[in-house]
C-alpha cells in the first residue's frame, strides 16, 4: 500500500501506519520543546482532513535505541516514519545502547535497520531534525525510501511544528507529495524566529 497519492484524485489508501520517533536528548545539545507537541499536531491534522480516520494507525516511541527501533520496525511495518528530535551532520540522534549517550544514526545505518525489518522500500520518511537533508537525499537516491524530507541546516521549533501540520493535513486530504511538501514549507516559512531564521526544508523522491 502506498500512503501518498500520486495525484489529488487518487483513491486514499485503505491502511496507513505512521511511526513517530521522539528523542528529546539534551546530553550535548539543548532540549527540544516539540517532541510530544509534534505528535499531537499530526493527530490534529488528521481531525481536520477527510482521510478515513479509522484507516490510520499511529505509533509513537521515545528513548529510541537502534535495538528498540529495529523491534518496532519489524513488528509495526510502518508506511511512514516521522522523526522528531535532534540531528547533526553525523545523522539523527538516537540513545546509545548504554542509555547514557548519543548514537548517531546515518543513512546506511537506517537502511540496514529497514532491511533487517523486511522493509524493502519505505514509502515516506520525514526527518524533522537539524542537518538531516543529506541523509534524506541519500536514502531516496539509493532507493531505500520513495519520498523523503530533511532540513538543510538548523531547525526552528515553531517552524517544525508548522511544517508537520501543513504536510500531514495535506497528506490526509489525499494530496500528492509535492503538494504536501509545498504546503508544509509555506506554512513554516510564514513564522520567523526573533533572529529571522527560516528552516530550510528539502524534499526528495526516489528515481
Amino acid at each position: 500500500l502506498f500512503p501518498i497519492a500520486t495525484s489529488p484524485a487518487q483513491t486514499p489508501p485503505t491502511t496507513l501506519r505512521v511511526l513517530t520517533l521522539r528523542n528529546n536528548l539534551h546530553i550535548e545539545t539543548k532540549p527540544l520543546d516539540l517532541d510530544r507537541e509534534e505528535f499531537v499536531v499530526m493527530q490534529e491534522a488528521l481531525k481536520q482532513a477527510a482521510f478515513p480516520k479509522s484507516s490510520v494507525t499511529f505509533e509513537s516511541i521515545g528513548f529510541v535505541t537502534r535495538a528498540r527501533l529495529r523491534a518496532h520496525l519489524s513488528r509495526f511495518q510502518p508506511h511512514c516514519i516521522h522523526v522528531c528530535g535532534h540531528g547533526s551532520e553525523r545523522g539523527i540522534e538516537l540513545v546509545a545502547p548504554t542509555g547514557d549517550g548519543i548514537d548517531s544514526l546515518n543513512a546506511p545505518g537506517l537502511a540496514q535497520l529497514l532491511s533487517e525489518a523486511g522493509i524493502a522500500r519505505l514509502p515516506l520518511l520525514i526527518l524533522n531534525s537539524c542537518h538531516s537533508a543529506k541523509m534524506a537525499a541519500n536514502l531516496a537516491q539509493l532507493g531505500f525510501v520513495n519520498h523523503a524530507v530533511g532540513i538543510a541546516g538548523p531547525a526552528v521549533n515553531a517552524q517544525a511544528l508548522d511544517f508537520a501540520y501543513g504536510f500531514w493535513v495535506t497528506l490526509f486530504k489525499n494530496g500528492a507529495f509535492a503538494q504536501c511538501f509545498q504546503n508544509g514549507s509555506e506554512l513554516a516559512g510564514r513564522r520567523r524566529n526573533e533572529d529571522g531564521l527560516v528552516t530550510n526544508y528539502k524534499g526528495f523522491m526516489a528515481q
